[in-house]
């Protein structure tokens, strides 16, 4: 059975719950052979959403009083990968549920729309949904997920299917780009199972608020859908939609809603005390672990790109700055 990649709605179980922290803005990487990644897995899994019914959200429609199409426009300029192209996909399902893929594909089915249209939710409690799953996308938890060998043997795969078909090959050559494209295959159905962890997720949720300020919604939003959230904790089996009891899996399946409603309250409180300035990354004086934390990212985002290309030296140039 497919498993949805919800960062939304899903705690990954794993190593201890990180600690609070003001996260600095993800770095994304834009190499040719991540884009290519970056496809791939989107691909594998826009073939499956596809399987359960997914269609793009049509300009203007409606669903429960919500244009999801529209929501995800007004958030994306405001994410750190604007120039993505972000299309909405409705999946008819009664679970609430929702995901975005690494390329800018987001996926909400009706059965989200009808839990938050039964709250009598407005705009800004979907534009969290959406913004946390876009901010899943921004900083590439996928692709991340990947250990750093795999990724590179996955990339060196991509590349040498690439060079062999364009080359034409036959014979043994054919037979090697077969071995390799399924390894590749493999890979990326085990970073895609593998889902997020919880540092991911936690990371999510600050990006979410970031994008919830920026974009002009209310920053409570979060606070109000999280609280709702821990009666299922609690064991409460189904939410209550027109007195219509819905099955909440999704939410059931993990006890963190209250560690998560207590890091948005803690960022929410660090925005109004002026340590953050609103929708923007951590301004505070940055601990000597989150500055080598930011220069390994930069580090390893600029083995991606040819020594002294403009890439590359815009990332040596932030580099520099954190060395003074």
């Amino acid at each position: 059975m497919w498993r949805w990649c919800l960062g939304m709605l899903l705690f990954v179980s794993g190593c201890a719950t990180p600690q609070y922290a003001l996260r600095s803005a993800p770095v994304p990487m834009e190499s040719a052979q991540v884009q290519r990644l970056e496809k791939m897995v989107s691909d594998q899994q826009a073939t499956q959403f596809a399987k359960e019914g997914a269609k793009p959200w049509q300009f203007g429609e409606r669903l429960w009083g919500f244009d999801v199409q529209e929501v995800v426009e007004r958030l994306a300029p405001v994410t750190e990968r604007p120039a993505l192209r972000y299309q909405a996909h409705l999946i008819h399902d009664a679970n609430p549920n929702a995901a975005a893929l690494a390329d800018g594909r987001v996926y909400v089915t009706s059965g989200m729309l009808q839990y938050l249209a039964s709250r009598g939710s407005d705009e800004s409690e979907l534009a969290f949904v959406l913004g946390h799953e876009l901010g899943h996308t921004a900083a590439q938890h996928i692709v991340k997920r990947i250990p750093q060998m795999q990724r590179q043997q996955l990339l060196m795969s991509l590349v040498g299917v690439g060079a062999a078909i364009a080359a034409q090959r036959g014979g043994s050559s054919a037979q090697q780009v077969g071995g390799l494209t399924r390894s590749a295959a493999g890979l990326v159905n085990q970073a895609i199972l593998s889902g997020f962890s919880q540092a991911d997720e936690l990371e999510a949720d600050q990006l979410a608020l970031r994008y919830l300020m920026k974009a002009g919604y209310d920053p409570m939003a979060p606070v109000r859908m999280l609280e709702d959230f821990r009666k299922f904790d609690k064991g409460t089996p189904s939410i209550q939609v027109q007195g219509v009891p819905i099955p909440a899996p999704f939410l059931r399946s993990h006890p963190y809603t209250e560690r998560r409603l207590q890091d948005v309250q803690r960022y929410l409180a660090d925005v109004k005390s002026g340590h953050v300035v609103a929708g923007q990354p951590a301004t505070s004086a940055p601990t000597v672990s989150s500055i080598e934390e930011q220069r390994s990212r930069l580090r390893e985002a600029q083995t991606l790109y040819p020594p002294g290309s403009q890439s590359w030296k815009n990332i040596q140039s932030q580099l520099d700055a954190l060395a003074h």
